[in-house]
């Protein structure tokens, strides 16, 4: 006859298997089903590009840092300018709370830079659009020249060959 002792410890096993087994069955449920690797076909790389293909890219390449410095220099230029503005802005404020409502002369003069204050924010505000289509360009030629050049495979020789070429091509400083 068993004793209640071994009933216990019975209990307590079986007990402990089953919070195993429910901890274990959502695991094996979660597992997605096995598939079969996907059959890989045979990949021949791309094929470089020519030399005249390269150059073209490095040509381009050159076209891209050459507007992209026109673009940051007048972007340089207009932030400058818009500075100015700020700071006349704050100038004329100033002279506003200063100015005495029966000094005629004082009036004329603060006008007279509102005048000036207003021609050159006209002038930023007319040089902005401008900037703005520079900056499209720009952008419209860099993504073409991501699709044509970025990532193809070139051989290296070529590019030096060019780069020979371009150094032959320059004037000796």
């Amino acid at each position: 006859m068993k004793t209640t002792a071994d009933i216990s410890r019975l209990r307590r096993l079986f007990a402990g298997g089953c919070v195993i087994a429910a901890l274990l069955v959502p695991a094996y449920a979660a597992d997605p089903p096995t598939k079969k690797a996907p059959v890989q076909q045979s990949k021949s790389k791309p094929k470089p590009m020519s030399r005249d293909q390269l150059r073209s890219c490095m040509d381009q390449q050159d076209r891209l840092m050459a507007m992209r410095e026109s673009v940051l220099k007048e972007q340089t230029s207009l932030d400058h300018q818009r500075a100015e503005v700020k700071s006349m802005d704050a100038e004329l404020e100033r002279k506003r709370a200063a100015l005495d409502p029966s000094d005629a002369a004082g009036k004329q003069a603060l006008l007279d830079e509102e005048a000036r204050r207003n021609q050159i924010g006209d002038m930023y505000n007319a040089r902005l659009p401008t900037l703005r289509e520079q900056g499209a360009a720009l952008d419209k030629e860099r993504q073409n020249w991501v699709e044509r050049c970025a990532d193809k495979a070139f051989d290296e020789r070529d590019e030096i060959a060019i780069k020979r070429e371009r150094a032959a091509k320059t004037p000796a400083k």
